[in-house]
């Protein structure tokens, strides 16, 4: 009966992380660059990689792309293209809770919180660099390489995101530190 209620639990926990991820990508975020895309969802999917490890965070942060493609948030340009930017991206942000037993037990939390948030923000970012290259490389200035240009438009992004979403967890972890436990 435990584990029924763990699991159900649990599954409970990633349907509202998914929806609650979803939600913050309507709160507009301003940037000095309007091509660095902050996503305030992996706030969320990081406390639920946290409390419930990186798999879990990884079937969030799939529905999550899904809702994303759903709703008609998302940019399409081909099938494929949205599958690896949405879904596959979205879920591979769940990897943040890679060193969720480090973050959850070491006493000096911090360096692998900042750890598990690039972790998961690099993983994320590869695939959106991934289909930069394949299917937004011919938006590239004349003359630079596909590689090139989604390497500058999506690391810049992904170094936002894993700077600001750090420094949100570093400060929710030290004042909530309970957010961790399930």
């Amino acid at each position: 009966m435990s584990n029924s209620k763990h699991s159900i639990t649990t599954l409970v926990e990633i349907a509202v992380i998914a929806a609650v991820a979803f939600a913050l990508s309507y709160i507009p975020v301003q940037t000095a660059n309007a091509a660095i895309d902050i996503s305030l969802g992996l706030i969320p999917l990081a406390i639920l990689a946290f409390r419930r490890g990186f798999l879990p965070a990884m079937t969030a942060g799939f529905i999550w792309g899904l809702l994303s493609i759903i709703s008609g948030k998302a940019f399409i340009l081909t099938a494929i293209q949205v599958i690896i930017e949405y879904p596959i991206a979205f879920a591979f942000g769940g990897l943040v809770g890679i060193f969720a037993h480090q973050v959850k037990t070491k006493r000096n939390n911090v360096p692998w919180l900042i750890a598990s948030v690039f972790t998961g923000v690099i993983a994320r970012w590869f695939w959106h660099f991934l289909a930069g290259v394949i299917f937004w490389g011919s938006y590239a200035p004349k003359g630079m390489s596909p590689y090139w240009y989604s390497f500058v438009m999506n690391g810049t992004s992904a170094l936002a995101n894993a700077v600001l979403i750090s420094i949100i967890l570093v400060i929710l972890v030290k004042k909530a530190p309970k957010l961790l436990n399930p």
